[in-house]
Order: C-alpha cells, then structure tokens, then sequence
C-alpha cells in the first residue's frame, strides 16, 4: 500500500495531468466535484485541492479532511489572482498552495517532501544533542517569545515548530513558506488588505496574522521574505500591532511567531538582503538543529520509527539487516532525515521489505571532496555498486511495464539522470 492521494480537480485534462505525474508514486484517486470528492475522504493521506469547482468552494473540503486524517497532507491549487483563497485556506488547515499553471515536478516534489515528516507526530531524541534540544523547545513552548529554528534543508524544523506549538498550548498552527509567496501578494497574505488597495482587491481581507490569533504563525524560509516586508513584521514582533495593506488605523494579534531557516542570516545581513535588527529580535530564542551526521544516536530510533510507517503504507513487514544499519551508520546523510526517510521508503518498495546494505549503497551520495567520511565506507568495489545500480533500475522498469518517466520518479531520480545511467550501463 502506497500514500493515497485525492485529486480534486473539474478540469479532466488537468486532473490527468496531475495523476500521471503523482500516480507511480502514490495511489492517486480522482474526483470532478465537491459531492464525488466528501465521498472519496476516508482513507487519504495527501489531498490536491482545486478551489474552483462547479459545485462549490474546494476551501469546504480542508476541514473534513483534517477531521478524518489530522495529518493529511493538503495542497491546493490557486488560479492567479486567487491567491487570497490560499490564505483562506492556509487559515483552514492546508499544508501548502501552488499557482496555475503547476510545474509537475514541483508538484512531485512538494509531496515528497511534505509526506516524511508529517508522519513524525513527536520528534525522535536518542543523542545528547537532541535531548538538549527538546529541553529548550519545552522551556519556550509556553511563553510568547518568537523562536528562530535553524538548521540544515532536511533536518525537521517544521516538526521541532509542531513540536513547540503543540506543547504551547496555543490553539491553531498556521504555516506559511515564505519562499512559495509571489513578492507583490506577501503583504496581503500577512497583513491583509483593505478593499480598492489594490488592483484586484474586491473586498476586504484578513491575512494571516489575523488568522493566528491565539495561535502560532509558523515562517518557514524567513530569509526569502522580501526586504520590503521586514520592517513590518519588525514592528508588530516590537508591539503586536500592524497595518493592512491600505489601512491608516492599526491592527493588533497575540500570534505567536516561529520562524525557520536553512541560510546564513548573518550571511544575509552582509549581503544587505536581511535585517540585522530583525533578526536580532527573532533570535531571542534561537534552536539550532544539527545536522544528522552530527547526532548518530537518532539513526537508528529515526528509523524504527519510519519502519513502522512503511509497514503500514506497504501492508507487509520491513526488515533492515545489520550490515544495513552499519551502512546507514557510516553513511554522511547530505539530506538529513528527509533523505534517511525517502531513502527508507525507496528500498522497501523496490525490495519487497528486504533492506540489505547493497540495496541502500546505490543511492547513497558520495561524500564531497571537504566533506571526508571515516573508515573504508567507499572502498568497495565500483563494480559492486554498478552492478547494484542496473538490478535497481531493472526492477523499476519492470515494475513501471518500461516505462522511463515512472521509473525514474520511482527511483527517485531525475529523468535525465536515468538515461545517462542507462546509457552508462548498457541499458
């Protein structure tokens, strides 16, 4: 059994579309309808959502699928102009929005990403370092202080945000990245805006700061959000107030603000495209989570815990042999937990559940040249992994009746990547 996925799209053309793009990774369903897609509900794990739909809102939909899967995984589709409703939705509960026209492999992407670690309900501490971490999350979680997570891509601070939120006390949780926000809408999504100041602008809204009253407004990639827009944010951190868009008279919120990066802020400040007094003010509380070849100890807990996922998705058990743990021990994660996830889902679909370490060696990264891995870990013979490398992508064109594309977002690999391996192995 694979994640399922509900695409709810009136557009038969497009809904194609988009099941060919997700369909050899997850089991995809489709609806053309609000009626058809409240009767598709039970049992999804991911849901793209069309707001537009010929017998109503998509935004109806949000709720009802929070009700029957809290962690479901919902993205929802916004024609230009509409970007409003991807804060109305954000405010219901959607995980993330994409504008028309979508980039598949964006799409793909977004799910890949989104899945892992939405899985994790509390984070997984074994090492020393995460333990600290995890005493310092429960130290802030309820006070109002904003926290500044950062860390490596991949390493879980949309999770340890959940984490704080959750033990907070706060009520609902608003996630907003900021790097998917169109610069020109930024202001009203945060802040809201008054109707007639802009073009487009046909009645009054409310942005998300409004939205997260008694709640956490969640900033992931705060060092994309535009220049313009951080002194605003600077304020209402300083004073709880701000101003919507075309507003002479203050609005006020208790929103609690976490925020999270994955670039050098002080970098950033250098380079001018940072605020140095607002990062000052978001790093009272600052978390760094450290990469995962710094905190060996989570390996292997991180994994029991992903397993017993797995199991559940494929419906049959998942075993990993102990040269495969030595493996994934040795192993340098460039990816963090994200990858060891991704990595884990991989070889068990393709293995039937039997993870040995030639199984996992083919789609682990080398190490870069200042990047150095202790001990023989690339000593073994190149015509080992080769060998392992075209049993791979045997299975996947088996699996997928030789079909290229399906095999290679089933690997997990570019396409391009797969014909150059192809062309490389003989193939």
């Amino acid at each position: 059994m694979k994640y399922n996925i509900l695409i709810v799209e009136d557009n038969k053309k497009l809904a194609s579309l988009f099941q060919e793009a997700l369909g050899d990774e997850y089991d995809t369903h489709l609806a053309f309808n609000l009626k058809q897609a409240k009767a598709c509900l039970d049992g999804i794990h991911g849901l793209l959502l069309d707001l537009q739909l010929p017998d109503g809102e998509g935004l109806s939909l949000i709720e009802s699928a929070r009700q029957i899967n809290p962690s479901c995984v919902i993205i929802v589709v916004t024609a230009y102009g509409t970007i409003q409703k991807a804060v109305e939705a954000l405010k219901l509960g959607a995980t993330d929005f994409l504008e028309k026209p979508v980039d598949l492999e964006a799409l793909v992407q977004r799910f890949q990403n989104l899945f892992p670690l939405q899985g994790i309900k509390d984070l997984v501490a074994e090492s020393a370092k995460m333990v600290e971490i995890l005493q310092m999350a429960d130290r802030v979680a309820s006070t109002p202080f904003p926290v500044l997570i950062t860390g490596e891509t991949g390493t879980g601070k949309d999770v340890l945000a959940r984490y704080i939120h959750q033990h907070s006390g706060r009520k609902k949780f608003i996630g907003l990245n900021c790097a998917s926000v169109p610069q020109e809408l930024a202001d009203s999504m945060l802040f809201g805006h008054l109707k007639g100041s802009f073009t487009g602008a046909i009645e009054t809204r409310k942005g998300l700061l409004s939205a997260a009253k008694g709640g956490t407004l969640f900033l992931d990639e705060i060092g994309e959000l535009p220049l313009s827009l951080q002194p605003k944010l600077l304020r209402f951190l300083d004073s709880g107030c701000y101003l919507p868009l075309g507003s002479s008279q203050e609005s006020k919120s208790d929103a609690r603000i976490i925020a999270a990066t994955n670039k050098d802020l002080e970098k950033a400040i250098k380079e001018g495209s940072f605020r140095k007094d607002l990062h000052f003010r978001l790093a009272i509380f600052p978390i760094h989570i450290p990469s995962l070849s710094e905190r060996k100890d989570d390996i292997i807990p991180l994994v029991n815990h992903h397993i017993e996922r797995v199991e559940q998705l494929l419906g049959r058990r998942v075993c990993l042999s102990d040269s495969a743990k030595e493996l994934l021990l040795e192993y340098h994660f460039p990816g963090n937990v994200r990858e060891l996830f991704n990595l884990l889902d991989r070889t068990a679909l393709l293995t039937g559940g039997n993870i040995t370490d030639s199984s996992l060696r083919s789609f682990l990264s080398p190490p870069s040249e200042d990047e150095p891995v202790p001990g023989d870990f690339w000593s073994e013979s190149r015509g080992h992994v080769l060998k392992r490398e075209k049993e791979l992508i045997d299975a996947a064109l088996a699996a997928t009746g030789g079909n290229k594309a399906a095999a290679a977002r089933a690997l997990k690999v570019s396409y391009k990547t797969l014909l150059n391996k192809m062309k490389k192995l003989g193939l």
